[in-house]
């Protein structure tokens, strides 16, 4: 529409008060106007997939173009779109009564251009789905040289720290050979070799703790103090042991105001590669100062790890307390084995050092990150113990009492220590195994093969009672004592339980009576046990109260057979008694439970009675398959009319009692 006739056709919707007509113009306007975009749209779309086709034509970019030699065709004129036809309106004034209607002048349909849609181009791969290109691999890391490696250590410090730790070693071995060999040959006179060893131990400790001011130089200062209060520690044992200059009891005081006073430098710094400089040299030196292993030696390094107990506290110096551990305890253990101390000697220094390893975990055990390491480092100290209890000539009672006392260490340790801020579970209960342990060291050392099963029975029961009151510790207790409780009786079975029970006659009147108190605490650990278990697993405390049962008949018939044994002196009679009662007993106490289940509802009920009827099963089990033919005579007769009264009046009880509940018809 030309603006002219724009402008006429809106000065005739001005002039043109009716609002119908107005609107309806201007509808027909916003039609125009949609077409001619719809157009536009159209054109768009054929000229982005021109380009995507020429974008898929291959292009050789290295060949130039060639000149066209031959006539050009002349450019064709590209043809103009046609000019829209417009919509031309006439306004007919409405008469009263008729609706308004629209004269449309030209042409009243439009010719919109349409464009098929152009298929895809094909993909380069021939799939329809594109599929990720495979990345290229990034190109290896090359290894760093020798060179840079070695520049990197001495970076971060650790070529120094080498460098100091075998400077180390190599000047304490010149200060032994200046004490020891310097000695054998006579090189010098030996007040010139303790004091030129004193000076010079000294002026190195001196030395470090000027250097170790400064915190960038501290690795060198470490190094230097470790082996001025080494080289010091030695000379003070070189002094004692060789020369004899001072008494042993001020060469223990030295060496412990040297360790602990010299080592303060390694507490301030929080530095353990210090004490470790100090403790792992002491440990490869000092025999070899010391002439060899003897009780100078032994005190001398249990005063050096005492000493330096104090440096531990609030520090996770598990390394130190390991080689400070082996240091008291491998002296000791090759004292013993060579056995020329005496043996009061061998047993005090055994428990002071295991006394002193579980001081020295209890205090590291708060901060330290490996509290099982701790556990069984301080539980490795007991090795001496045992050791010496194997060489004790003053009898078996020394050597029970000094294992005992073992066993009473790691126990008071693994149960003193308890508390949300203590030494962690994983260590007490290290302690509390090796507490055991030695436990049934000592009764294997106090009692015979004829009477251990009643210390081991003892225990479990003694252990059984007392997991209601351990706490945390509680399961491992209860482990403790089932294990006791299993070597108890299987030593009982050892011992002559088993020939009890099968065979009448052929054991001694002694034996008759261990197997009777065997049985009773047999019984006793058996009932703990049972009812420890079914509190820890109530969802099993049915099978758990059975095999208890079982265990409860077999002890029972022991029980049975051996008071019958040792009224009678061993003979058939007393065998046959034994049996029958046994027998009887069953039944008895099968009864008494299945009568005792009709009381009970629910859980308990189902337990009750599960046990009752095995106890039946298994009686009349023994009645047909051993009674029968180990009986005879008026035994054999009770045994069967007895078992067959309680099975009558069994059954009439639980015929009665499901039968009055029936409902009456």
């Amino acid at each position: 529409m030309s603006a002219r006739r724009r402008t006429a056709t809106l000065e005739g919707m001005t002039n043109n008060n009716d609002p119908a007509v107005a609107a309806a113009r201007l509808g027909d306007e916003l039609k125009s106007i949609a077409g001619r975009m719809s157009a536009v749209s159209a054109d768009f779309e054929a000229f982005t997939a021109a380009l995507a086709r020429e974008s898929e034509t291959p292009q050789d970019a290295d060949v130039p173009p060639v000149a066209a030699t031959g006539p050009q065709p002349a450019p064709q004129p590209q043809p103009q779109p046609e000019p829209q036809p417009q919509l031309q309106y006439a306004t007919v004034p409405p008469t009263v009564g008729t609706p308004f209607t629209r004269q449309p002048f030209g042409p009243q349909s439009y010719s919109v251009p349409s464009y098929a849609p152009q298929p895809y181009p094909p993909h380069p791969y021939g799939s329809p789905s594109y599929a990720p290109r495979p990345f290229p691999a990034p190109p290896a890391t090359p290894a760093p040289s020798l060179g840079k490696r070695l520049s990197d250590a001495a970076e971060r410090g650790l070529v120094g720290r080498v460098l100091a730790a075998v400077g180390v070693a190599i000047t304490l071995i010149g200060i032994v050979l200046l004490l020891v060999l310097a000695a054998q040959a006579g090189l010098l006179r030996p007040e010139l070799r303790v004091a030129g060893g004193a000076v010079f131990a000294a002026a190195l400790v001196a030395v470090g703790w000027r250097v170790g001011r400064r915190p960038e130089k501290r690795p060198g200062a470490v190094a230097l103090i470790a082996t001025g209060v080494a080289a010091a520690l030695l000379d003070v044992l070189a002094a004692t042991a060789i020369y004899g200059w001072l008494p042993e009891s001020a060469a223990l005081v030295a060496g412990a105001l040297i360790g602990g006073g010299g080592l303060w430098s390694a507490h301030r710094w929080n530095s353990q590669a210090l004490a470790l400089m100090v403790s792992v040299p002491l440990l490869v030196f000092a025999p070899v100062v010391a002439g060899g292993v003897d009780e100078l030696l032994v005190c001398f390094m249990l005063t050096y790890a005492a000493a330096t107990l104090w440096l531990q506290a609030g520090r996770d110096w598990t390394s130190l307390f390991v080689v400070n551990t082996v240091a008291t305890t491998l002296p000791m253990t090759v004292f013993v084995v060579i056995g020329d101390g005496p043996a009061w000697f061998l047993a005090v220094t055994a428990l002071t050092g295991l006394a002193l390893a579980l001081c020295s975990a209890i205090m590291l055990a708060p901060a330290s990150s490996r509290a099982a390491v701790l556990g069984l480092t301080s539980v490795a100290a007991a090795i001496p113990l045992p050791m010496i209890a194997g060489q004790w000539t003053a009898g078996a009672g020394s050597s029970t009492a000094v294992i005992g006392l073992g066993a009473v260490l790691f126990v008071v340790a693994a149960v003193a220590t308890r508390g949300p801020a203590s030494v962690p579970f994983v260590c007490r209960v290290v302690w509390l195994a090796a507490g055991a342990v030695l436990i049934s060291m000592a009764l294997g050392v106090a009692l015979d093969a004829s009477t251990i099963s009643l210390g081991f029975l003892a225990g479990a029961v003694i252990m059984g009672l007392a997991a209601r009151w351990a706490d945390d510790l509680r399961g491992a207790v209860r482990i403790a004592a089932t294990v006791f409780a299993g070597l108890g009786l299987s030593s009982l079975l050892e011992t002559g339980g088993a020939q009890q029970l099968l065979y009448p006659g052929g054991l001694s009147d002694s034996v008759h009576a261990t197997l009777l108190v065997g049985s009773l605490l047999g019984l006793a650990a058996t009932m703990v046990l049972a009812r420890e278990w079914g509190t820890a697993a109530p969802s099993r405390a049915q099978q758990i109260w059975l095999i208890g049962g079982l265990i409860g008949l077999w002890l029972t018939t022991e029980l049975c057979v051996g008071v019958a044994g040792v009224a009678t002196g061993g003979s058939a009679t007393g065998f046959r008694a034994g049996h029958l009662a046994a027998t009887l007993v069953w039944f008895g106490s099968a009864a008494a439970a299945l009568m005792w289940a009709r009381r009970l509802q629910g859980a308990s009920r189902t337990l009750t009675l599960a046990t009752g009827l095995s106890v039946i099963a298994a009686a009349v089990a023994k009645l047909f398959l051993f009674d029968l033919a180990a009986l005879d005579g008026m035994f054999r007769v009770i045994a069967f009319i007895v078992a067959g009264l309680v099975l009558l009046s069994l059954g009439v009880a639980y015929a009665q009692r499901f039968t009055s509940e029936e409902p009456a018809h």
